[in-house]
């Protein structure tokens, strides 16, 4: 009996002193500030579901310059120079263009000159068959001989202008503002006409290129924006125009989408959000909302205690920088859009203006 009661004192005074452990640790344990976060109402919203294709950044002006002339290249410009429109890019030797150009107009000097001696000589002949001392024929001749070295003159003219067009052409000069890519040829080679020298890239006037499925076309509307995912951030861009031909093979059209400013580089990769459906109204969050965590996407949503609602994201569509979400969410309900990544279940929250 004694050993019994021994046994029960020592049980209770174990169930006492780990009581009292527990009452200490969880007294001494502080309590989990309320979490900085920042909110944002859910909305409704005309969304559609989309497919997500994969474009590329293009210049409207991608060109391999070339020589118009032949000779010697005696200058080109270093890759990655930046020129406006009519700068020199590069030069040929213009010696023997030169030189060609003054025999042309030596000869159209000489011709002039003939020229004046035979209008002199058929105002003379004129004169003469006024007062019958001159036969008609004579001066039919004279005149006729007349008309065809003015008409030498006019094509000493056009050579003349050619050889200096052709002088003009050794210097090659830029047909836009932009950047050399490439030199294709080096200083010192002889160039025939048609021959590449550089390739020259406008890098102001530039487009996204990406192709789509001949099926959803009747939803892609020209001037329309679409959402583009970039390594430079998230934009919402305007579709310039659907080309109305198809691939035989690949079923597919060419969009083409508006891009502004000079952040984009030539070949930039993307991606684009095109809608393959007609939009419908939903219920719809900012993106930033979105967490995606070990596998898992959700949202907070903050209830009336101030406290954190962890809510599966069943994402309907994506339309620019809102997500449209099938369940879970109702408009006007307050969603984290700010420090949601650091949040648990239920955390109170304190919510920054």
């Amino acid at each position: 009996m004694r050993t019994f009661t021994i046994v029960n004192s020592l049980k209770l005074a174990v169930v006492g002193i780990v009581a009292a452990l527990s009452f200490g640790a969880s007294a001494q344990q502080p309590e989990m500030p309320p979490a900085q976060v920042q909110v944002a109402l859910a909305e409704q919203r005309m969304m559609a579901p989309v497919i997500d294709v994969n474009g590329t950044v293009i210049s409207l002006n991608d060109s391999r310059i070339a020589a118009e002339v032949e000779g010697k290249l005696t200058s080109i410009a270093q890759v990655g120079t930046r020129v406006r429109k009519g700068d020199v890019l590069a030069t040929i030797d213009s010696r023997l263009l030169k030189i060609a150009h003054r025999r042309a107009m030596a000869a159209l000097k000489r011709l002039q000159a003939d020229m004046t001696f035979r209008e002199q000589d058929v105002a003379r002949f004129k004169d003469l068959a006024s007062q019958d001392n001159a036969s008609k024929s004579r001066l039919e001749a004279v005149i006729s001989q007349r008309d065809m070295i003015e008409q030498e003159v006019e094509d000493a003219k056009a050579q003349a202008d050619q050889t200096q067009g052709d002088l003009e052409r050794a210097s090659i000069r830029a047909p836009f503002a932009g950047t050399v890519v490439a030199r294709l040829a080096n200083i010192g080679e002889y160039l025939d006409v048609g021959s590449e020298v550089v390739r020259f890239v406008d890098t102001e006037n530039i487009e996204i290129v990406l192709p789509a499925p001949l099926s959803i076309t009747q939803f892609l509307v020209e001037g329309a924006e679409v959402p583009v995912l970039s390594a430079n951030g998230a934009y919402s861009l305007p579709i310039r125009t659907v080309v109305p031909v198809g691939d035989a093979v690949s079923r597919m059209v060419e969009v083409r989408l508006k891009v502004s400013g000079s952040d984009w580089a030539i070949g930039t990769p993307v991606k684009v959000s095109l809608p393959k459906n007609v939009p419908v109204e939903s219920v719809a969050v900012p993106r930033d909302a979105i967490v995606l965590k070990s596998g898992q996407t959700y949202v907070f949503k903050i209830g009336a205690d101030n406290k954190a609602r962890q809510i599966n994201a069943d994402i309907v569509s994506t339309v620019g920088l809102w997500v449209a979400l099938r369940q879970g969410v109702s408009v006007g309900d307050r969603i984290v859009i700010r420090g949601a990544e650091r949040l648990q279940r239920d955390q109170l929250v304190n919510i920054l203006e």
